[in-house]
């Protein structure tokens, strides 16, 4: 009998009895369908975290003070160490911040709210993916002068000024400091992307002004940078690019160790490496229905078995062989799995879609994911089907015949 006539012939005997086939593929619908769901959110949970990261500059290295209680305030970072780090020649952009806070006044002049100052050096428009609306950046020559001028976010416009239009350009923000009311005289205005986060938290929510490095450090009287910024011109190089810049910086204060530095692919890569042990014990966990369902096929052959026993003996009084019968039934079980995986696919990627619309992001259906729900059906076809495909193989003509 050949095996065209063998998968014929299961295909007919297998939706002979629709209700108790789609009863048989129930475990392995909902295994497949459960891993296909978990599989599709888990990568499309990747994709949209890497395009995140990607935004930010995969080619990003941090650089700051380690954490330790052998740090002292001559290894804090200076405007030097920015410098010296500059002559690095693998190093495309490379930027300086220090970060501090204060209160400005708002369109009603008897309020403030708080503010977080943050003085740039450097490259930071280069490096940071700011949308600017009106003006310009802070550039070196504010930074050479220490002069005083602020770039704010198109929100905090709005609260201090009542609009947010190239009108603003050249008015004046007030801060309250200990040395008496600065006046800043605001040269650009940024598009804020966390605009809807900032009012879903409201006044705790700060305002963010960027100014001079220079002119926030004798604003406090410090002279440290509170982090560099560093963008490599050769991703496959940044983790020798990384140590490079620690290294230099150590010489620089005769240390060893005291500096840390931290790459966005870095960070990339622990969370994807997190995110993919997380969604594949979640798959093995779903996984678990795909053993009951193959125990359920296994269970069903061995009653086909047994209801089939006179055919069984028929077909080897005229002439099948063991091979025969045994590649029938084997060939059933794994239609069964098979197609039990198919739909299970089927619904896993409408299940990806539905939780991908709920929590607001793109489900990804790899081809490996595909493969595997394939592969894994017809394995467990295979596996369970030998025993029952045996068992009726071995059966002895003369007695299967006397079966009733």
């Amino acid at each position: 009998m050949s095996i065209g006539m063998c998968f014929m012939y299961a295909i007919k005997t297998i939706f002979s009895n629709k209700m108790r086939t789609l009863l048989t593929m129930l475990g392995i619908i909902i295994g497949i369908g459960s891993v296909i769901t978990i599989m599709s959110v888990g990568s499309g949970s990747q994709a949209e975290i890497n395009s995140q990261f990607e935004s930010m500059g995969v080619g990003n290295i941090t650089i700051s003070v380690a954490m330790s209680s052998d740090i002292t305030p001559k290894d804090l970072l200076k405007i030097k160490d920015f410098n010296t780090l500059k002559a690095n020649p693998d190093l495309k952009y490379l930027s300086g911040v220090y970060s501090s806070s204060s209160n400005i006044k708002l369109l009603d002049k008897s309020e403030t709210k708080r503010a977080t100052l943050t003085g740039i050096y450097g490259q930071y428009p280069e490096i940071n993916n700011h949308t600017l609306l009106f003006g310009r950046h802070i550039t070196d020559s504010d930074n050479d002068l220490a002069t005083k001028v602020a770039v704010i976010y198109d929100t905090t416009a709005i609260n201090v000024f009542g609009k947010s239009d190239e009108s603003v350009i050249g008015e004046k923000i007030s801060l309250p400091t200990y040395r008496g009311v600065q006046r800043y005289t605001v040269v650009g205005v940024l598009e804020n992307a966390n605009a809807t986060l900032e009012m879903q938290y409201g006044d705790s929510y700060p305002e963010t002004l960027f100014l001079p490095m220079v002119t926030v450090q004798r604003l406090f009287g410090v002279d440290q940078i509170s982090q560099i910024t560093a963008v490599v011109s050769d991703t496959e190089k940044i983790t020798d690019i990384a140590t490079a810049l620690t290294d230099s910086l150590d010489r620089l204060h005769g240390t060893t160790g005291n500096y840390y530095a931290q790459s966005i692919m870095q960070i990339l890569d622990q969370i994807n490496e997190i995110t993919g042990l997380f969604t594949g014990f979640i798959s093995a966990v779903a996984g678990i229905s795909l053993l009951v369902g193959g125990i359920g096929v296994m269970n069903i052959m061995l009653v086909t078995v047994t209801e089939r026993t006179r055919e069984i003996g028929i077909r080897k009084s005229i002439g099948a062989k063991r091979k025969d019968i045994r590649t029938q039934f084997l060939i059933e079980a794994v239609i069964l799995t098979g197609l039990g995986g198919a739909i299970g696919l089927g619904l896993g990627y409408a299940g990806g879609a539905v939780v991908g619309q709920v929590i607001g992001i793109e489900p990804v259906v790899t081809l490996q994911s595909v493969a595997l729900a394939i592969g894994i059906s017809s394995a467990i076809g295979i596996l369970f089907g030998v025993y029952p495909a045996n068992k009726a193989a071995k059966l002895d003509p003369i007695e299967a015949l006397r079966y009733e």
